[in-house]
């Protein structure tokens, strides 16, 4: 991915949901006044004659609104709560500049109140009762004082002040833009949103009566559906359980359809003229290359020799690996026997398959190991002699879980494992040799060799490497306010939000974020 985050589109998605403003709580009445001075905000001149909420000035500071367009356009977000109060926090991204016009022209003198509710700044609450220039409410809508201590302090904007230029904010440190719009994604009868992805110039969304549309990026009402899913009542799913992903380019459904036994899962690849291409039907995990497919047969019961090869362009796989490796499981004794559940970790390197592997011999107790299969020899060996639940590959290194969640790596040479955290971890994800890790106990998520949580209080959720980025999405109930985070290949966080967010895809240039709303 060529271009950086810093000139990246962020785009919004609501999922049918309207915004609206709530009220605050006040007390204490003032007199404010328009401002007589020019004000321009981000290269913006703010016209305040005709707009329904105009700048104010209070004890000669001027005061912003904190609406939900107006605070992002100076690169922060205000979450309000009836109980918690408001939370205003800086962002790093800069949205358009929206006027809320007024229904006519303004006075220059108007009354406000003192905010009576709590307050908290960047993570710090304030006691407005004690503030010097208070934070007020007008029109129903908290107003934020511009002072130095705020403005340049607390969000590190360029400000100025003279009588020719008036009063000059700009906060935009980035080129970053944002923008909004709204999609008609589904809500599924357990509250959660229908599947979503972005792949190439397209958005792929699930709409009503299981359709599947693709929309084009450039203009989304010119939708067009592109798949039915089948009616199969799974697990209380009229459509089955469906998920939409985008690899390698590609954009990907899979769905259930018929029983958990006598039904299959369906792998299909949703093309960009609107065809659609059945990649794979069954159960199974599978990846698809340049020149190959590899995939992994996940029928109950588990059966041996059941990793599988085919070259691009031909319609039957060909058996490949030790005949007596039962491949793609991880298998665990217990009280009841042997149980195993199945494995998603699928790679193949220049010639290798790398695949969890098992030998059930009841003359020589085993584990499940990492295993390198040639994919034309067939010769099959353990990578380590470490027990694996798990892996991830990337710079030449396998990052592995063991049976306790412990987390540990290898060279992708083979050799001694290396134990990084002797505690169970739920997620974990490596970007140009950063290790994230999230505690299973707590949810809280880590960078390898720093002891502090990169969002305290926040409960992870999912993760995922996306174009050279790490995005991270927490739990609503996180005591956090951040609710996602995009971090780049040098350990920055390069934006973070305190809406509650579904999804994040970042492709093309990008940042697609889907709202919760």
């Amino acid at each position: 991915m060529k271009k950086k985050l810093t000139t990246l589109l962020l785009m919004i998605i609501f999922t049918l949901g309207i915004f609206s403003v709530p009220a605050h709580a006040a007390s204490g009445n003032v007199k404010v006044i328009l401002p007589a001075f020019k004000v321009r905000l981000n290269g913006t001149v703010i016209e305040n004659a005709s707009n329904q909420y105009p700048l104010i000035v209070y004890k000669d500071i001027t005061y912003f609104p904190m609406t939900y367009y107006d605070c992002r356009f100076l690169g922060l977000e205000s979450v309000w709560d009836s109980s918690t109060g408001l939370k205003i926090a800086k962002t790093g991204v800069n949205w358009g500049y929206h006027k809320y016009q007024a229904g006519g022209r303004n006075n220059t003198a108007y009354t406000a109140a003192i905010a009576a509710f709590k307050i908290n700044v960047n993570g710090q609450q304030i006691d407005n009762s004690k503030e010097e220039y208070p934070l007020l409410v007008f029109r129903n809508i908290t107003y934020f004082p511009l002072t130095w201590r705020f403005a340049v302090d607390e969000f590190g904007w360029k400000y100025s002040f003279d009588e020719r230029n008036g009063l000059v904010i700009n906060s935009a440190a980035s080129d970053t833009t944002a923008a909004q719009l709204t999609l008609p994604i589904v809500t599924l009868p357990d509250g959660e949103k229908g599947a979503f992805t972005m792949a190439g110039n397209y958005y792929y969304y699930q709409g009503e009566k299981g359709k599947i549309y693709q929309a084009p990026v450039a203009n989304p009402t010119e939708r067009r559906e592109v798949y039915q899913l089948t009616e199969s009542y799974y697990f209380g799913y009229e459509y089955g359980l469906s998920s939409l992903h985008t690899d390698n380019g590609k954009a990907i459904l899979k769905y259930h359809s018929g029983g958990a036994t006598m039904g299959s899962d369906h792998i299909i690849w949703l093309k960009e003229d609107g065809t659609t291409e059945d990649i794979d039907h069954g159960y199974s995990a599978i990846r698809i290359y340049d020149d190959y497919t590899v995939r992994v047969d996940h029928w109950a019961p588990p059966i041996a020799d059941n990793l599988q090869i085919k070259n691009t362009g031909e319609n039957e796989y060909t058996n490949v690996g030790d005949p007596e490796c039962y491949f793609g499981r991880f298998f665990l004794s217990d009280s009841q026997g042997l149980s195993s559940q199945p494995s998603q970790d699928l790679y193949l390197i220049d010639e290798e398959i790398y695949v969890l592997g098992y030998y059930q011999d009841k003359n020589l107790p085993t584990t499940t190991g990492i295993y390198r299969v040639n994919i034309h020899s067939g010769k099959t060996a353990r990578v380590c002699e470490a027990e694996a639940s798990g892996f991830k590959i990337t710079d030449d290194m396998i990052y592995f879980t063991d049976r306790n969640q412990y987390l540990y790596r290898v060279p992708l040479s083979g050799g001694q494992a290396e134990l990084l955290i002797s505690q169970a971890v739920s997620q974990y994800e490596v970007l140009q040799g950063h290790l994230y890790y999230a505690l299973a106990d707590t949810g809280q998520l880590f960078a390898l060799g720093n002891e502090e949580s990169i969002n305290p209080g926040g409960q992870l959720k999912k993760m995922e490497i996306q174009n050279g980025y790490l995005t991270a999405i927490f739990k609503k109930e996180s005591e956090s306010p951040y609710k996602m985070m995009i971090i780049d290949k040098n350990g920055q966080i390069l934006y973070k939000t305190m809406e509650n967010i579904l999804l994040v895809r970042i492709e093309n240039g990008k940042v697609i974020l889907v709202k919760d709303n």
